[in-house]
């Protein structure tokens, strides 16, 4: 491994190498990026929470706070710590994008078909279905799609005509540019005047 090319710094912050390296099994992690034996028990608990969010998405931030207090015996404040490099990990949750909200409440639509369909409650099941099936779009027709290989950009040319913006020309420029030139740009630096304090 020490003769293979490297494809990230060998020095990593403990953080960075969890976001390498968070399911991977520790024979699959370079010698170079190994975890200490703390690191690994740290480790091995956000990925077991971050499975477990994933996995039930509609939890709060509380009902994890308590699951990491409950499952792995720690104080509050680390488990609010731990919430924290969590949500980094996993991404934001409060703030999430909405394709985490659609992930979210689609899992739900199928959390509710499940316990319909344990009661055996066939119109509960069809109102799910149909809440997911509205969500999803699946009662539309697919959108026909953009052939973006078959746009051709516009071919933009440079000018220096102003009537192409619609603005009047300025009658006599070079002359008129000649002469602010003088006016304003004539001083060179060997004429500028040294003033002692």
């Amino acid at each position: 491994m020490n003769n293979q090319l490297k494809p990230y710094p060998e020095k990593l912050t403990f953080f960075e190498k969890l976001q390498l390296y968070l399911f991977d099994d520790e024979d699959k992690i370079p010698d170079y990026h190994q975890f200490t034996k703390h690191e690994l028990e740290v480790k091995k608990r956000y990925s077991n929470v971050f499975a477990y969010w994933i996995d039930k998405p509609s939890l709060s931030e509380k009902k994890i706070i308590q699951y990491l207090i409950s499952e792995f015996n720690l104080s509050k404040t680390q488990a609010y710590r731990d919430l924290h490099k969590i949500k980094v990990l996993l991404g934001n949750v409060r703030n999430a994008t909405k394709e985490w909200q659609r992930y979210k409440l689609i899992a739900m639509i199928d959390k509710a078909y499940e316990i319909a369909e344990k009661r055996k409650d066939a119109k509960s099941m069809i109102l799910a279905a149909d809440k997911l099936g509205k969500y999803t779009q699946l009662d539309k027709q697919e959108t026909q799609k953009i052939p973006y290989d078959e746009i051709i950009p516009p071919s933009w040319e440079i000018t220096g005509d102003v009537k192409v913006l619609n603005i009047k020309p300025i009658e006599n420029l070079e002359e008129k540019q000649k002469k602010m030139r003088e006016k304003y740009g004539g001083t060179l630096i060997e004429e500028a005047e040294i003033v002692n304090e």
